[in-house]
């Protein structure tokens, strides 16, 4: 069998391409359990300390900005995994492709990809709004926490200043990952993940 090895390479390719698009609905699962615990946490020490008192608005703080690095750093393994996702998707097109012209010649019928030269960045992919729904997590979590840290530290919250950090933070989230997408996309994976020329 002349293409025994690409047959191979073809059924671990879709496993892999299985586990990367599983892998990001897991990550995401686990974001909102953790955001939402979280927010649990922050409502049950409101209600054991009777208020907005100090303790309250540290623990606020604290919660806040360790949500706030753990989401972030969710966010940029959903945004590696986006691209190891595209990676196996291209290969998969590839050998789709590349069996279609030897071996099925007379098949003129093909319904699934062949394309090898998509995007990374896709706005209207499932896989965009996931990691939208991440981002806008995360940059919510440093608005609260800039939000809890006024009156923490003796003066009146405010409201403003939070949601200037929650939108810089949301904007610089969401523009650097999709530059991240769109540069890293266009390259071979070697130069993308090594840093080897293709």
């Amino acid at each position: 069998m002349p293409n025994e090895y690409l047959y191979k390479e073809y059924e671990l390719s879709y496993k892999q391409l299985q586990f990367y698009d599983s892998r990001q609905s897991d990550i995401l699962k686990y974001l909102f359990t953790l955001t939402s615990a979280v927010a649990t946490a922050q409502f049950a020490v409101y209600k054991v300390v009777q208020g907005f008192t100090q303790t309250f608005l540290a623990c606020q703080v604290f919660l806040s900005v360790v949500v706030f690095i753990a989401t972030l750093l969710l966010f940029m393994v959903m945004l590696e995994n986006r691209l190891y996702f595209v990676y196996m998707a291209r290969q998969l097109n590839a050998i789709r492709g590349y069996l279609m012209q030897t071996e099925a010649g007379d098949f003129r019928n093909n319904q699934l990809y062949t394309s090898t030269d998509f995007s990374a960045f896709k706005p209207l992919s499932v896989h965009t709004f996931q990691l939208l729904g991440a981002a806008l997590l995360s940059s919510l979590f440093a608005g609260l926490s800039v939000y809890a840290l006024y009156p923490a530290l003796g003066t009146e919250a405010n409201a403003v200043v939070s949601f200037v950090v929650f939108f810089i933070v949301a904007a610089a989230e969401i523009l650097g990952g999709m530059k991240y997408l769109a540069s890293s996309g266009r390259k071979t994976a070697d130069e993308a993940i090594h840093r080897r020329g293709g």
